[in-house]
């Protein structure tokens, strides 16, 4: 199995995980979440703040192992958004031989949140 990182995405923190044959062998949880990613806005700022956690978790990597370049996103929202933060920041202090930084979006879990009786569903209109 190849080796890679796993990114879940939760409301206040980001668990992040590097797996090599199924088994989790360094783990990282990050005090950032949706609630820190919305309250920023999804800007700059609060794309910095997540790959933060990233950046810690393969400098550790780093210091045993080639990072990775094949990363796992599980996440409830904002996967694509999450997803084009991880793969255009800047890993030019590892050693990746050239490959690319690719972020495949693995899994959706959890339910839709529901804001004050209405849940978040898609609906269609005839006009």
């Amino acid at each position: 199995m190849n080796p890679h990182l796993r990114i879940s995405v939760g409301d206040s923190t980001t668990l992040i995980n590097y797996v090599v044959d199924g088994e989790v062998v360094v783990s990282h949880s990050h005090p950032i979440g949706f609630k820190h990613i919305e309250a920023d806005g999804m800007n700059h700022i609060a794309g910095s703040k997540l790959l933060d956690g990233v950046l810690y978790a393969l400098e550790f990597i780093s210091l045993h192992d080639r990072i990775p370049t094949d990363f796992r996103l599980v996440t409830t929202r904002y996967a694509t958004w999450i997803g084009e933060v991880i793969e255009n920041g800047s890993y030019t202090q590892f050693y990746t031989d050239g490959a690319p930084i690719s972020v495949t979006i693995e899994g959706i879990e959890g339910a839709a949140i529901s804001y004050a009786r209405h849940s978040q569903t898609i609906h269609s209109f005839k006009i």
